[in-house]
């Protein structure tokens, strides 16, 4: 018999290879806050590879705040704002399955680690690698959004990469990056 978490992991999963859709989802406001709580604390992991704790923590929720309002903004504007549960809870247990993939891949290619010891042809592999996890996660959230908000897949990748940008505009003009 399989367990609770497992049956989410794998419902979540099925979403990432654009098998199901947000619909497939429990419409639970539990189920809502505990993806948004772990998906949370995944980006605050991934962006403390790069920044100081108190910086990364602040991405993180800003992160989760925007994901939030981006989508109910959308599902407004469609008319669908029943949908917002499922939606949001399906970008974010997915969300969480890109951020599993991509933490082993930032440490491979020497993001928020000490070692740079990775030759250069294994620094691009890994880069490849989280281009095509990009890819993919872009790919996994048009699906989720084309389902959610009733629109072509190509309108829906449109706002994928709408909504990425402006994750990294936010973010930029809160908070800029140290280059030194």
């Amino acid at each position: 018999m399989l367990s609770a978490g497992k049956v989410l992991f794998l419902a979540f999963f099925e979403i990432c290879r654009l098998n199901k859709g947000p619909q497939d989802i429990p419409a639970s406001k539990n189920l809502l806050t505990l993806c948004l709580v772990v998906y949370g604390l995944f980006s605050i992991q991934l962006a403390v590879l790069s920044q100081p704790i108190d910086k990364a923590v602040f991405a993180g929720v800003l992160e989760v705040a925007l994901i939030m309002i981006f989508s109910l903004a959308l599902l407004q504007i469609r008319g669908k704002s029943e949908r917002w549960v499922q939606m949001v809870t399906a970008l974010a247990g997915t969300g969480v399955i890109i951020s599993i993939l991509a933490i082993p891949l930032y440490l491979f290619i020497g993001i928020g680690g000490e070692d740079a010891s990775v030759s250069s042809g294994m620094h691009a592999l890994g880069l490849l690698f989280l281009a095509v996890l990009a890819c993919w996660n872009i790919t996994i959230m048009g699906h989720i959004l084309r389902h959610a908000l009733d629109i072509n897949m190509f309108s829906a990748i449109v706002l994928a990469i709408s909504y990425i940008w402006i994750i990294f505009s936010f973010t930029a003009a809160i908070m800029p990056m140290d280059v030194t």
